[in-house]
């Protein structure tokens, strides 16, 4: 066969012909070269360490999934960009290999035994109390991690902790700024509020249609309709994949019962706590607890106390200082009264479900979704090739999916944030894979199709823009009613808060406030009783009375002095601080007020370290790569 080329070598068709292979190589073969040099070209440089862009592509990956899973995929992958989540994943990183230089300069180690010992004692990885090993190749599974860079990642982990941790501890505030700085998060202080309805103030003056249009033009932001498109969308679900892998319910059985022994749902205890600020009432609830009063009962007598029904939880979801003790106890039977730094707690067991192995029906699903996994990543190429090469040859997506026995969605009006034209989400509650969708559809241009889009652990999907049509400002005429009941908010907003101002202003003592409260006919409440500790809550009760951005300023007030500020209800609130209480705290909760103050100051001190380390080393961030890979 060469000697045929070298033969006719000098003719011209021959010369055409190896011009065109020459050619073809060079678009299709450079194109991997250059992919897989851009994938592993360092994007971050710390020492001889590095990251690449397919390595911070994957920790970006994995940091999106964490957020997506927290706020239920509320978050588009624009608004994590917007919020800087690959500048926190970039300084992880970063942390990691310093502190990697480091442990690599002082020469430190963990032998193979004392890492193994430590893996085998984590409960993640195991069942009945014994390290389980299919727990552990699940669980690698689940984050895409092999078994090597697991162990790499677990004994950096642990010299990292060591190192800082010999750094940090011990660190602790003097004992007179810890006492002074626990008196102010313990002191209570009482406050009177006004609340002002700004939808109960009258406006005399009806505006004229100049005013109208004015005010339109002012805020036209405010009545822009968003840009809607009209797409077509494949959906490659689960269930779909399941259907074009031939995954049947004979081999999810099978897959079932080589691992149920593994598939084991731990006791659970339903469970009602009562919490007491003061050992006082708990004492005295659980005295009518044990005369036989229900635990709504004794909510519903004691002044003070919070109610929760925990419902049906394992050991190991229970706080340590509890989880020992209720775990001991019988049906319907009570704890003894739990001090904590944060309260007194009562804990009663009314349902206790034994230890079991989960049925085929309630593990279905699951395995359902591992084998699809498992089948998946080898077929994965072979359907994204078939997909593509189909829309290439100019098939529409109602006929590849004819060919495939799928089907497709025709969503008429979408906007960017999943919704129809009527308001109403597109996905009642929307995946990873949904999200992805709704991003694609407003960065496919009209008359295109996104290509064969793969979300890992979810799904894949194509879609095509069948029509854009623009964000657009409605004419006045057409929304004239909606501006003037606008209007009229906006100036009701404006009175009250004139209003909340002059009686903050003005009110210099607390039978001042009252005074005006009776002559505006508002709202007045007195007497109510906070520390910084209690407001500092995530989810605390007083929000409804005590606005978040005047519960700070309200706690530097002076005696009889008072704020106004805008509320949570849509209207004006101003609060006045009556008295000062003297802090009422127990030894025991003192003692965990401290801890955690030395724990913060330590963890200041670790942060502060690295910071350090960062300092010493030469840090290098190829910024035009991670603006193509923000892109």
């Amino acid at each position: 066969m060469l000697q045929v080329f070298r033969d006719h070598a000098h003719k011209w068709f021959i010369k055409v012909l190896l011009s065109i292979i020459v050619i073809s190589f060079g678009l299709w073969g450079i194109g991997d070269v250059i992919y897989k040099f851009f994938a592993h070209r360092p994007i971050v440089t710390v020492g001889k360490h590095s990251i690449s862009h397919e390595e911070l592509a994957h920790h970006m990956q994995k940091e999106t999934a964490r957020i997506n899973n927290l706020t239920k995929g509320k978050l588009t992958n624009q608004q994590l960009k917007s919020l800087g989540i690959h500048n926190s994943v970039i300084n992880r990183l970063v942390s990691q290999l310093v502190l990697g230089e480091e442990l690599e300069r002082m020469n430190l180690g963990i032998s193979d035994e004392v890492l193994k010992d430590q893996i085998h004692a984590m409960q993640t990885f195991q069942s009945d109390g014994k390290f389980d090993e299919n727990k552990f190749i699940s669980a690698l599974h689940d984050q895409s991690m092999s078994e090597r860079a697991f162990l790499k990642e677990a004994r950096n982990s642990m010299l990292t902790q060591q190192l800082i941790t010999s750094i940090a501890m011990g660190a602790r505030l003097p004992a007179f700024y810890t006492d002074t700085l626990i008196g102010a998060l313990t002191q209570e202080k009482v406050f009177a509020f006004v609340e002002i309805d700004a939808s109960k103030i009258k406006i005399e003056k009806t505006p004229s249609k100049e005013q109208l249009e004015s005010f339109y033009e002012q805020f036209k932001n405010r009545y822009m309709v968003p840009e809607y498109r009209n797409i077509t969308v494949m959906i490659l679900d689960n269930q779909a994949m399941r259907h074009l892998l031939g995954i049947s319910e004979k081999d999810v059985r099978k897959f079932y019962d080589e691992r149920k022994e593994n598939l084991k749902y731990p006791e659970r205890r339903s469970i009602k706590r009562l919490t007491f600020k003061d050992q006082e009432r708990a004492v005295k609830a659980l005295k009518m607890i044990e005369k036989g009063a229900s635990f709504a009962k004794v909510a519903k007598e004691i002044s003070g106390s919070e109610l929760e029904d925990m419902g049906l939880v394992a050991k190991e979801q229970l706080a340590e200082f509890a989880a020992d003790k209720i775990f001991e106890l019988k049906s319907g039977k009570t704890t003894d009264v739990i001090p904590t730094g944060f309260g007194f707690h009562i804990f009663q067991v009314s349902k206790i479900e034994q230890s079991r192995i989960a049925t085929f029906d309630e593990a279905k699903e699951e395995l359902e979704n591992i084998l699809i996994q498992e089948q998946k990543s080898s077929r994965i190429d072979e359907i994204r090739s078939k997909i593509d090469d189909s829309l290439a040859a100019g098939q529409k997506l109602e006929e590849i999916a004819k060919t495939m026995n799928l089907s497709v969605q025709n969503i008429e009006s979408i906007d960017q944030q999943g919704k129809s034209a009527n308001g109403k989400p597109i996905f009642k509650k929307p995946n990873a894979l949904q999200q992805a969708i709704i991003e694609k559809a407003f960065t496919t241009e009209q008359g295109l199709d996104s290509g064969f889009v793969d979300i890992a652990g979810e799904g894949a999907f194509v879609l095509c823009v069948n029509k854009v049509n623009p964000a657009n400002a409605p004419a006045f005429n057409e929304i004239a009613e909606k501006i003037s009941k606008d209007w009229q908010t906006e100036q009701q907003l404006e009175e009250a808060s004139k209003l909340a101002s002059s009686i903050a202003s003005d009110s210099k003592s607390m039978n001042a406030l009252v005074s005006f409260a009776t002559k505006h006919n508002l709202s007045l409440s007195t007497n109510h009783a906070f520390t910084k500790l209690e407001l500092g809550k995530n989810e605390r009760k007083s929000k409804d009375i005590f606005p978040t951005q005047l519960a700070e300023k309200a706690f530097m007030l002076a005696k009889e002095t008072a704020i106004a500020g805008q509320n949570e209800k849509g209207g004006f609130t101003v609060v006045m601080l009556q008295k000062t209480r003297e802090p009422k705290t127990t030894n025991e909760e003192k003692q965990n007020l401290k801890t955690n103050i030395n724990n913060m100051i330590q963890e200041d001190i670790a942060a502060a370290t690295i910071n350090a380390m960062k300092e010493l080393h030469k840090i290098e961030i190829n910024q035009e790569m991670l603006a193509q890979m923000m892109e």
